[in-house]
């Protein structure tokens, strides 16, 4: 099926050629799509009417009248209307392309991954090994006079404290 313009009348006029035996199967109501619109597919016409040739005196040679979803009538030519794919069940009917192949495509503006980046494999061989030193790891302990000078000012400041917590109050003199 492929959509034609006839130049030989006027004004000029797209139809279609060589259509399948199913696009061709009118329902009353059903979903039309005129070649006007095909390169518009979700533009929504519904069959109000089919005449055969000679049977309207409005359509000497046969025609459609369809209705737009606003509701606008149009009158188009028997060749030039076909039953809507998405009718049919045929979803991806305008999305096929044929002998295309998709290349991968690279965000420029991408920078990869997050993190640490991998270490080049020719610095792994001159970076020098890790040797242990055994010594101990974390904070090192207070020498044993520190801590008991320590230990004997926070009992001093409890004595001083007569068990009370919090602030002190205010002495009137």
């Amino acid at each position: 099926m492929e959509v034609v313009i006839d130049e030989t009348v006027f004004p000029p006029r797209k139809h279609y050629k060589d259509v399948d035996s199913k696009f061709v199967e009118f329902t009353p109501k059903c979903r039309v799509l005129p070649a006007n619109y095909f390169n518009e597919p979700n533009t929504l016409f519904t069959l109000k009417a089919r005449y055969e040739p000679g049977e309207n005196k409005y359509f000497p040679k046969g025609g459609f009248e369809i209705v737009h979803v606003e509701g606008g009538t149009y009158n188009y030519e028997l060749d030039e209307v076909i039953v809507h794919p998405f009718h049919l069940g045929m979803r991806k009917f305008f999305t096929k392309q044929t002998n295309v192949v998709k290349e991968k495509v690279t965000d420029p503006n991408k920078k990869g991954r997050r993190g640490r980046p991998k270490i080049d494999p020719s610095l792994k061989k001159t970076l020098p090994a890790y040797v242990p030193t055994g010594g101990k790891r974390g904070r090192k302990p207070l020498d044993p006079a520190v801590k008991a000078a320590k230990e004997a000012a926070k009992l001093e400041k409890q004595k001083k404290s007569n068990g009370k917590r919090g602030r002190p109050k205010k002495q009137i003199s």
